[in-house]
């Protein structure tokens, strides 16, 4: 019996140690390694270092590798734009950790990661990220993540959702034959490689949103080689620096019924924003949409007014909004119905 209860308890553990499942109440670190297949530096301490952290760093953080080979299959434009974003003299081998370069590797780069993993955890989160995915056979895999924010936030911050191979077979200047590559950063489910805009600046405590993304794989893969890592991230000025991570492996999650879809092909164009009245014009190019609900909302998330049975179709429609008493600031419309969410933003002046 007792054996029994130490197996049960292991089963109950182990997914929350891997690198494919980090915490969704804590605050979770992003650590990458910039690395090149030409690189016979990064065969030695980098390499070395890479596997120690995978052994000891189990916990509250997502690790995985960008690779600067552009003509390496292993290579990809949303990766170069991160490891730029994190440091435009960027060289190889080097290890970041939320966008401080911590290295080359060795143990002073080991110790340096760790700590500050484990520090990062022991804070209280700005906000919160759950990640959920579900793969349709080896051919798409669709992802939501959920932000919550656990309390009063200002800042301009997006949401990106990334597709991570667990393991590929490539060759490494300075090592014979082809290797195994771990945790590959491939691309974005979104055109931006920093993702989707949340809607406003200021976000009270408890403030959530679910958004969504799909990515189609590329042919003869097995999605069971993906994992999933969200990033929040609060742009300032033209830096982004990492909010926090959440990431799954499990392909199998149970997708809520809404979710947020900001870059949907819906067409949106403002003819008129003041105090008193918003008047817009809409159209959804892709098809006509079931009859939704179009909700004004502040900043914080409260609804001001709304309207319902609105037919989304491909014609250009005129809405308005109007003896609002609004104070100068920024808005947010949504259309929604109970399968889908689209948000735009609105400046009165």
């Amino acid at each position: 019996m007792k054996y029994l209860s130490c197996l049960l308890l292991c089963c109950i553990l182990l997914p929350a140690i891997g690198h494919g499942q980090t915490d969704d109440t804590k605050q979770n670190s992003l650590v990458v390694k910039l690395s090149a297949t030409w690189c016979p530096v990064c065969a030695g301490a980098a390499r070395t270092t890479y596997s120690w952290l995978f052994d000891n760093v189990k916990k509250n953080a997502f690790i995985l590798t960008a690779h600067s080979s552009s003509t390496s299959r292993l290579y990809s434009p949303v990766a170069a734009d991160i490891i730029r974003n994190f440091d435009q003299s960027a060289y190889q081998p080097a290890f970041y950790l939320n966008g401080a370069n911590r290295g080359a590797g060795g143990s002073a780069t080991e110790r340096e990661i760790r700590n500050g993993v484990e520090d990062a955890s022991a804070k209280t989160p700005v906000a919160t990220l759950k990640t959920v995915a579900r793969a349709t056979g080896n051919t798409s895999i669709k992802a939501q993540v959920t932000i919550t924010f656990t309390k009063a936030a200002a800042g301009t911050y997006e949401i990106g959702i990334y597709l991570v191979e667990k393991n590929v077979k490539e060759i490494q200047s300075g090592l014979t034959g082809t290797v195994d590559h771990k945790n590959i950063l491939r691309s974005s489910f979104f055109q931006g490689s920093f993702g989707e805009p949340l809607p406003g600046t200021n976000f009270s405590s408890g403030f959530s949103r679910t958004i969504s993304g799909n990515i189609i794989l590329p042919a003869n893969v097995q999605a069971s080689n993906y994992q999933i890592v969200a990033i929040l991230w609060d742009k300032k000025s033209d830096k982004y620096e990492v909010v926090n991570t959440h990431a799954t492996e499990d392909l199998a999650g149970v997708l809520t019924d809404i979710s947020e879809r900001i870059s949907s092909g819906l067409t949106f164009r403002c003819l008129r924003s003041d105090c008193e009245a918003i008047t817009f014009q809409f159209a959804n190019p892709l098809g006509t949409f079931r009859p939704s609900t179009v909700f004004l909302r502040d900043a914080l998330g409260r609804t001001l007014s709304k309207q319902d049975q609105v037919v989304l179709s491909g014609d250009l429609q005129t809405l308005s909004f109007s003896n609002l008493n609004l104070f100068p600031g920024l808005y947010v419309i949504s259309f929604e119905s109970k399968d889908f969410r689209v948000s735009r933003k609105v400046l009165v002046p």
